[in-house]
């Protein structure tokens, strides 16, 4: 179980719901509802599912490695279409997709640059690219208040890559031209939204 979705701390379901309802006017404002769009790593639904409930996505596919999570979500909301597959050897055609989300996905890769770049692959010329990730040192900070990490400096477990709002600029910025950037309103995560680039470039890794 997600135990940020399922957290009983009203604190962190308020700063959840920040930044899913940031999130939502994003995917409303790019019109996701008439499109087709992929969500990559979509965990056990939850996320997906609140975007369902607000209406803002239409035609998705939503996928995951974790067939644990996958057969959850499949039976928490049977009605939305998911996958078992890796992000970096994705199943489909080259300009597959209308937008790509990636919510809280980066930092688990132990190489984000080839998975951006297979993204990059499936969506269409002028495709949307909704990504978010946790804002460092905050969320290590956040931890640490919770009691939480304290031999790891806050660091979560799972967390491969930890990124100050410059670095992951900097590293977005390599693929996706940036449109709306969100920090503080999304605090202590970092939501970006931004056209997908399909001319090779010099890929800082930082």
């Amino acid at each position: 179980m997600d135990k940020l979705y399922t957290s009983g701390n009203p604190f962190i379901r308020w700063l959840l719901n920040r930044l899913l309802k940031k999130t939502s006017n994003l995917l409303l404002k790019i019109n996701a509802d008439s499109q087709s769009g992929l969500d990559v790593g979509c965990g056990e639904g939850n996320f997906i599912d609140y975007l369902t409930r607000k209406k803002v996505i239409g035609s998705l596919v939503a996928l995951d490695l974790d067939n644990r999570k996958l057969r959850f979500a499949k039976q928490q909301y049977p009605d939305l279409n998911y996958l078992n597959a890796d992000v970096n050897a994705l199943n489909f055609k080259d300009d597959s997709f209308d937008y790509v989300i990636a919510s809280e996905i980066l930092e688990h890769l132990p190489d984000p640059v080839e998975a951006i770049q297979e993204i990059q692959r499936v969506a269409k010329n002028d495709a949307y690219f909704i990504v978010s990730v946790p804002h460092e040192p905050f969320f290590c900070w956040g931890n640490l208040i919770r009691g939480k990490y304290w031999g790891r400096g806050g660091r979560t477990p799972t967390h491969l890559n930890f990124w100050t709002r410059s670095k992951f600029k900097r590293f977005i910025g390599n693929f996706v031209e940036i449109e709306q950037e969100y920090v503080f309103s999304v605090f202590p995560w970092m939501l970006y939204l931004g056209k997908i680039k399909h001319i090779p470039v010099n890929i800082d890794r930082q």
